[in-house]
């Protein structure tokens, strides 16, 4: 009997010691994944009308009188939203097909394509809304990618998420890495 104990003991050891391995591995995956990873359904929805009680007022003041405008010329619309409406910068956005977004704490940022390193510009956020109306979009449906930097703001996410579906762009068209952008 005396020789069966030790087994016992190692395995025991073994076991707890393979626990102990897989707790950390859990615990490890967690930690670099980092905060955010849920659905959003639970708390966005209160926090929402919180978030989007100022914007619907500054959006619905600026893109009422580019409505009156384009009642007013509808044929010579198109053309000048194409190419005299916009700055160089905004058309350099919108050269590829999808609109690249950076947030920045509470701040938004717009990608201009075609150098090694990306180049971000400052935008108001109902501009960038007027732009991603323009945005043609992927393959995929894709037509605007909002990156964040790790002090990015949940609040300014789900704003903009709020303008881009009153503008008719769901989460289908919206495409949100799970890296940060340095």
């Amino acid at each position: 009997m005396g020789s069966k104990r030790p087994g016992l003991m190692k395995s025991t050891t073994k076991a707890a010691g393979g626990g102990v391995i897989v707790v950390a591995a859990l615990l490890a995956l967690m930690l670099f994944r980092g905060p955010g990873l849920g659905t959003n359904d639970g708390d966005a929805e209160k926090s929402q009308p919180m978030a989007s009680t100022e914007a619907p007022n500054v959006a619905t003041s600026v893109t009422a009188p580019a409505n009156a405008n384009r009642e007013n010329t509808d044929s010579n619309t198109t053309p000048k939203l194409d190419t005299g409406g916009l700055t160089p910068d905004e058309q350099k956005a919108l050269s590829g097909n999808v609109l690249s977004i950076l947030i920045d704490e509470r701040d938004f940022l717009m990608e201009l394509p075609g150098a090694d390193v990306p180049v971000f510009r400052p935008a108001k956020l109902s501009r960038l809304v007027e732009l991603a109306a323009l945005a043609k979009g992927d393959s995929n449906g894709i037509r605007v990618r909002v990156n964040r930097r790790e002090n990015a703001r949940a609040s300014a996410e789900n704003q903009i998420k709020l303008e881009l579906s009153k503008i008719g762009i769901g989460e289908g068209g919206i495409y949100m890495p799970a890296e940060f952008i340095p």
